[in-house]
């Protein structure tokens, strides 16, 4: 798995399979990415930081990002 640093950086989607149960918000405590994610998608579908999640699931980070009109 990519350094959380380098996901933030570069802006690359990183996809996590989690090992258990939890809550996005768990995941994101676990990966110190609390407040600094653009988007989370479960599955191909958006979810919010209350969403349980499982080791079947495929997690999406669409890191931050800036910029546009």
């Amino acid at each position: 798995m990519k350094q959380t640093a380098d996901i933030l950086e570069t802006g690359i989607i990183e996809t996590y399979i989690p090992e258990r149960k939890m809550l996005v918000k768990d995941l994101l405590r676990e990966l110190n990415l609390e407040g600094k994610y653009f988007g989370i998608l479960i599955n191909g579908k958006k979810a919010d930081e209350d969403t349980e999640i499982s080791p079947k699931d495929d997690i999406t980070i669409l890191p931050h990002i800036a910029g546009g009109n």
